[in-house]
């Protein structure tokens, strides 16, 4: 399945895995190929294995052939490469035979055959190809008024560009309904197949689908399917989902803050303080251009017991302390998403904020009252967010 829409993803391709499955489980595996145009090299396939182990197996192609073999739980998505980084594609493996047709710079057009995961990958493409063909189109003519815009300094052009380049960002939106439309019919028609939790994961990842919605497919589905590697991660999410959704008593966390490297938790604020949870980055610029909103609420009702906690999403503490130096927001509290987020899944904890509430897009940023209901959830910066969390939060100090 293939997705050409840009969205503010974050975990799609590091998703924390959180059971373990046993060599007992996983069954063996044989890819045998062919390379149209290469005679020798080298060709790399990865893909996820038994016990949350990423395998990146590189094989010698001989007389433009190859071969792989290994172990896997259940059908799984793999990523297979020649030299050049560029020239990927992306397959399923089935614990079966198998056999795959390269072309030399041209991945992306190999035929495969022995994988009926593989297959119906391939025939979901074909139905939303109509769609995507019609977004990249439009993501050209962006692209390409974008070029225009920073060339130009006519205000009247630039306002008439800009025009332009909004409707067709709407138009690309729009095309997102037809293509989740596809998508869930995929998922619902097809309760027993290892593409359709990758299907789903991708579709709730992005919140195209209401929770309610989301948990009545998931119910839905083989029971083989449901306990696979993603729809494990899925089941995780929807965890997360009710955790974080409006009405929900916000979990407690534990967190050491960067600043002050004291240890920060939810409950330290309940029955206290209202609180701001404020997701962020140093690279979201749209996190950063609602600091001074945040800054002027906070200096408002600090005193009368409202408290901010910003959660950082970033890889480096260097250019996250540099961002709070740079935006004055030392004024809060500033901790991770998890303790050690840069190491990869593995290493998160069951106090880590990211393993109790749902974050994909951001910013985002969730309300709680003191009595710790969440009352507030926001993704994304405007005007009319703003307006609403200063009506609610000045609602909550009214009351007190």
């Amino acid at each position: 399945m293939k997705n050409l829409f840009v969205t503010s993803l974050l975990f799609l391709n590091l998703i924390a895995f959180s059971f373990s499955q046993s060599n007992s489980n996983s069954k063996p595996f044989i890819l045998k190929g062919k390379i149209l145009g290469e005679d020798s090299g080298r060709i790399v396939l990865q893909y996820y294995a038994e016990k949350n182990k990423w395998i990146r197996d590189t094989v010698s192609i001989k007389d433009g052939e190859f071969i792989f073999k290994g172990n896997i739980i259940h059908p799984i998505k793999a990523k297979i490469g020649g030299s050049d980084v560029l020239n990927t594609a992306t397959i399923y493996l089935e614990p079966s035979d198998m056999t795959i047709i390269l072309t030399k710079d041209k991945f992306a057009e190999l035929k495969m055959t022995g994988s009926k995961t593989d297959q119906e990958a391939k025939e979901l493409d074909r139905l939303e190809e109509p769609i995507n063909n019609r977004n990249k189109l439009l993501y050209t003519q962006n692209m390409s008024i974008l070029d225009s815009i920073e060339k130009t300094k006519d205000k009247a052009i630039l306002d008439k560009l800009n025009r332009k380049y909004n409707e067709i960002d709407q138009l690309r939106t729009q095309l997102r309904k037809p293509i989740n439309d596809i998508a869930i019919n995929f998922v619902v028609t097809h309760p027993k197949s290892f593409l359709t939790p990758y299907v789903l994961l991708d579709i709730e990842k992005n919140e195209f689908i209401s929770l309610d919605s989301l948990k009545s497919v998931f119910n839905k589905l083989d029971i083989t399917i449901q306990n696979s590697i993603y729809g494990q991660e899925i089941k995780k999410d929807i965890t997360k989902k009710i955790n974080s959704s409006v009405g929900a008593t916000a979990p407690d966390f534990k967190a050491i803050d960067i600043l002050t490297m004291q240890p920060v938790t939810y409950s330290q604020f309940k029955g206290e303080n209202v609180v701001l949870i404020d997701f962020w980055a140093s690279w979201c610029v749209h996190c950063r251009e609602g600091f001074p909103h945040l800054k002027s609420l906070y200096k408002k009702y600090h005193s009368k017991g409202f408290e901010i906690v910003a959660v950082s999403l970033d890889r480096t503490k260097i250019a996250w302390l540099s961002a709070i130096k740079q935006d004055s927001s030392e004024i809060w509290h500033h901790i991770p998403v998890a303790e050690r987020y840069a190491d990869g899944p593995s290493y998160l904890t069951k106090d880590d904020i990211y393993e109790n509430y749902f974050v994909q897009a951001i910013p985002l940023q969730l309300l709680i009252d003191k009595d710790g209901k969440i009352i507030g959830r926001w993704v994304g910066n405007s005007k009319e967010k703003e307006k609403e969390l200063d009506k609610k939060i000045a609602n909550l100090f009214k009351k007190n």
